[in-house]
C-alpha cells in the first residue's frame, strides 16, 4: 500500500502525475527517498503500467558480495570458476524484456558500477566464462536512499552511471513533509485488515492527533507496522494513544516538528499531554499527575476541547 498515487499533498500529487506519464515508457527511472517512502511500490506500479505480464526482477545491490556480483548479474557457465558446477542465469538474463529493479543501487561497488554502465551503453552482456554476448532488453529502474548526488560529488558513485540511470529522477517526499496524508493512510490500513471475530479497528481522535504529529522516521512502512501492531494488540475496537506504542523518547522529535509547522502553543501543549498519556499507557490519573493538571483538564485536552 502506498499513498503517493492517492495523496492530498500538492508536491506528492504533482510527482505522481509526472511518474505516471513516464511509467509506460522505456525511460530509465531513478527513484530516491528515505526508507519506507514507497520506492519499491512505485517501481512495481511503473512495471505494471508498461510491461505487465513480463518478468519483474529485483536485485538488492547491497546484499550481493562484490566477489559474486558479476555472476549474480550476468550469470556464468559451468566451470567458469571454483564451485561453478552448473550454469547459472543471472539477473539480467532473467529480466528478459521485462523490468530490472536495482534496489539500493547506491551500494554498488565501483567494479559493479563500471560493469552496469557498460551494459546500459551497449545493451548487451556476456555471462562469466563466455565470450558470447546476449542482448539486454529490460527496462531499468534504480532505487536509492537520499544522497546519491552527494556520492557522485564525493567520487564514490560514477557520474556517467548516475546520468544513465536518471532518465527521469524522482525524489519521493518523506511522510513528515506531507502530514495531510498520515490520517487517510492510517484509516486505509485499518480498513484493510480485520481481526477474526472482532469489529474493525477505529482510530480515536487523540490517537489521530498523535499520529499526525509524530515525525515517522520510517515513513509509511513504520506507520503501517505501528497500526498493524496496535490493531492486533488492542483490547477494543478503538485505538488510543497508549495502543500505538510510539517511542517514549519521541517527544523531542514531535516538538521539533510542531515548531517547524508553526503549530499554535495550545496544540503543542495538547500534543505533549497526549505523549505523556501514551507513556502512562492511557492512565489518565497518572498522566495528569505527571503533567501537574487535573484529570478533568486532561480529559478535555484529550477530546480536543
Amino acid at each position: 500500500m502506498n499513498a503517493l498515487f492517492a495523496t492530498r499533498n500538492r508536491r506528492a500529487a504533482e510527482l505522481a502525475r509526472t511518474l505516471w506519464r513516464f511509467a509506460p515508457t522505456d525511460l530509465t527511472l531513478l527513484i530516491e527517498g528515505e526508507t519506507g517512502v514507497g520506492k519499491s511500490f512505485v517501481a512495481a506500479r511503473a512495471h505494471r503500467a508498461g510491461r505487465r505480464g513480463r518478468p519483474f526482477v529485483v536485485v538488492d545491490c547491497g546484499a550481493v558480495p562484490a566477489t559474486l556480483l558479476a555472476s549474480a548479474l550476468f550469470g556464468h557457465r559451468a566451470g567458469a570458476f571454483t564451485d561453478a558446477t552448473r550454469p547459472h542465469r543471472g539477473f539480467l538474463e532473467r529480466a528478459a524484456d521485462g523490468t530490472l529493479v536495482l534496489d539500493r543501487v547506491d551500494a554498488l561497488p565501483s567494479e559493479g558500477q563500471t560493469a552496469l554502465l557498460r551494459v546500459l551503453e551497449e545493451h548487451s552482456f556476456a555471462p562469466v566464462g563466455t565470450a558470447v554476448f546476449r542482448s539486454f532488453r529490460a527496462r531499468v529502474i534504480a532505487l536509492a536512499d537520499s544522497g546519491l548526488q552527494q556520492r557522485v560529488e564525493d567520487g564514490s558513485f560514477r557520474p556517467d552511471l548516475y546520468h544513465r540511470l536518471a532518465g527521469f529522477h524522482a525524489h519521493l517526499p518523506a511522510l513528515r513533509h506531507r502530514p495531510e496524508d498520515i490520517l487517510p493512510f492510517a484509516r486505509a490500513v485499518l480498513r484493510r485488515g480485520r481481526r477474526p471475530a472482532r469489529e474493525r479497528a477505529t482510530l480515536s481522535a487523540e490517537a489521530g492527533r498523535l499520529l499526525a504529529a509524530y515525525p515517522w522516521p520510517g515513513n509509511f512502512r513504520e506507520l503501517e507496522a505501528t497500526l498493524t501492531r496496535a490493531r492486533m494488540q488492542g483490547d477494543s475496537g478503538a485505538i488510543g494513544p497508549a495502543d500505538l506504542g510510539l517511542p517514549g523518547g519521541g517527544w523531542p522529535a514531535v516538538a521539533a516538528l510542531a515548531a517547524q509547522r508553526m503549530a499554535p502553543l495550545a496544540e503543542v501543549e495538547r500534543l505533549y499531554a497526549l505523549c505523556v498519556l501514551a507513556a502512562e499507557r492511557g492512565n489518565v490519573s497518572r498522566a495528569a499527575a505527571v503533567l501537574g493538571i487535573s484529570r478533568r483538564t486532561l480529559i478535555r485536552w484529550r477530546r480536543g476541547d
